[in-house]
């Protein structure tokens, strides 16, 4: 029985000096071949412990675990052997837990990238990469709406076009805007000068989005060529570049509404509510998209070292599911709002001008268009969204403040609370302001950063997998 319990702590120190210290791939390799015999390193189960991917100790299962360290100390016996040093055998298990995807697959861990490690790193920063280029891409589409400079290319190709590069192709441009509504009913005398700044503001817009089509389909392209890519992961991100392309048709379909004659001759030529939310939610569904996507990449599994923690996330989940909900339909109001210019009116904060609610926020036929076309609806029902967004993630962090959770769940849902406030003191700022384009541009810039914080947290509380549940638990009981 001595034997036993030193092969069993040979194997649990060595586990966690392995935790400790990074291992070179050369005496990775050595010590899998001398130390442990093919015919155990391939039986003893080693599920992976989210400690395994947050730096901490990882654990083995105990499940069968007893007999595999019998047989390995009578194939030690019979080869005559010594048993393995703490470093080889650190070695032995960091090249277990970093190993290729098949043998991942086998302890009940799906992983969205092949190949080790470095692919995975490499296809997380790619993805990352995508991600903040829509971040940048939504900002700019609002400043490029804020200057009023959506309408000033009157056409559209698919692959684009270069820019006027003389006077003459200048002028052509501007003659075709002269032909627009924006044109004779709001900027009727622009100069040139003036034409060319919002010209190069959309131009820049549309080029943006297509440089973000080539900084996608180039990776996505290669790491399919190497392998790095599973079936799962392939399937999602073709997903994502069919709605990044379908993005540029639902942006010509928005400015084209703004390029229509207006149905009454008081009323200032803009793109349709309904067309710019569209697009703005398509948007964030990207952003959406491969912020989540990029996260599964680099963190396979959540943050969590004890069930009690996994409890507390659970808790946490169910509340945290509904707060990100309500903070969607947050932004996507106010999309409404800026298409209806909306925050032009009623710059005034609690109240409505001179009372709490508008007289004509039923004003419209049939009723449900008022949610969607009347500026005073439209901006009452942002003010009362945003109001019980603010109030629900304070109940929410008060409702969680006495759990037992992880560090890093608790410091982003103080995160979240702390954004929430800011984005409220931002729109009230613009609104008070008469909406200028740099705080208008901030609020907008505020409602993607809360929407990522919210993805962040939810993305950190979701459920671990069967095997790391069962590894924690056999753990839990061992500590008991």
């Amino acid at each position: 029985m001595s034997r036993f319990f030193v092969a069993r702590r040979a194997v649990m120190e060595s586990a966690k000096a392995g935790s400790k210290a990074r291992p070179n791939p050369r005496s990775t390799s050595m010590a899998t071949s001398t130390s442990l015999p093919n015919s155990i390193s391939n039986t003893i189960p080693v599920p992976p412990s989210p400690r395994n991917f947050l730096g901490g100790v990882p654990e083995f299962s105990r499940t069968g675990s007893i007999k595999k360290i019998w047989e390995y100390i009578k194939l030690k016996d019979l080869q005559g052997s010594t048993y393995p040093s703490s470093r080889n055998m650190s070695t032995t298990t960091a090249s277990l837990l970093t190993s290729n995807k098949a043998e991942v697959t086998k302890t009940g861990l799906k992983l969205l990238v092949s190949k080790g490690p470095n692919a995975q790193k490499m296809v997380g920063t790619w993805l990352f990469t995508c991600a903040a280029w829509v971040f940048s891409m939504v900002i700019l589409g609002g400043v490029t709406r804020l200057t009023r400079s959506g309408l000033s290319m009157t056409d559209w190709k698919f692959t684009g076009s270069l820019p006027p590069l003389s006077e003459e192709q200048w002028l052509l441009e501007f003659e075709k805007y002269k032909q627009s509504p924006e044109y004779k009913r709001v900027n009727k005398g622009m100069s040139i000068e003036d034409f060319k700044f919002i010209y190069w503001m959309e131009y820049a817009h549309r080029m943006w989005g297509r440089g973000l089509g080539v900084l996608f389909a180039l990776p996505f392209t290669y790491f399919l060529a190497k392998g790095f890519i599973t079936r799962q992961l392939g399937l999602r991100l073709s997903a994502l570049f069919a709605l990044g392309a379908g993005q540029g048709l639902i942006g010509w379909w928005m400015v084209k509404s703004g390029l229509e004659e207006p149905a009454s001759e008081y009323v200032q030529p803009r793109v349709s509510p309904y067309r710019l939310a569209t697009h703005l939610t398509s948007a964030f569904a990207i952003y959406c998209g491969l912020l989540w996507t990029a996260l599964s990449v680099v963190m396979p599994e959540p943050p969590n070292g004890s069930m009690t923690w996994v409890h507390g996330a659970s808790k946490v989940r169910k509340l945290a599911l509904p707060v990100s909900v309500l903070v969607g339909i947050t932004a996507i109001s106010g999309a409404f709002v800026a298409g209806n210019d909306a925050g032009h009116a009623y710059n005034t904060f609690p109240k409505m001008g001179d009372t709490w609610i508008p007289d004509d926020i039923f004003s419209m036929e049939p009723l449900l268009r008022n949610f969607f076309e009347n500026t005073s609806t439209v901006q009452l029902d942002h003010r009362i969204l945003a109001t019980t967004t603010l109030l629900s993630i304070g109940g929410f962090w008060w409702a969680t403040r006495k759990l037992d959770i992880h560090p890093v769940v608790r410091s982003l849902i103080g995160h979240t609370m702390g954004m929430a406030a800011l984005q409220v003191t931002i729109g009230v700022s613009t609104l008070l302001s008469y909406v200028p384009v740099s705080l208008a541009s901030a609020h907008q810039a505020g409602a993607l950063t809360l929407l990522t914080i919210v993805i962040l947290l939810t993305h950190t509380v979701r459920k671990p997998s069967p095997t790391l549940l069962k590894s924690l638990a056999s753990v839990s009981k061992s500590n008991h």
